[in-house]
């Protein structure tokens, strides 16, 4: 998937940049809007992210 391919190729880690773009899921909120960067919803952030390890809603 582009998901593993773009975690393979920067580490679990990385920061979402201009030189690092992050493949966007259908359905998640606007970039750059204070989204969760595990999910892509807002309300919380990755560390308090509810989507489990697997769930289809986690990017």
């Amino acid at each position: 998937s582009q998901l593993a391919s773009w975690t393979m190729k920067h580490g679990e880690t990385a920061w979402v940049t201009e030189h690092t773009p992050y493949p966007l899921k259908p359905g998640t909120t606007m970039i750059c809007s204070r989204e969760c960067f595990r999910c892509g919803m807002h309300g919380h952030g990755s560390r308090d992210c509810p989507a489990l390890e697997g769930d289809s809603s986690r990017l």
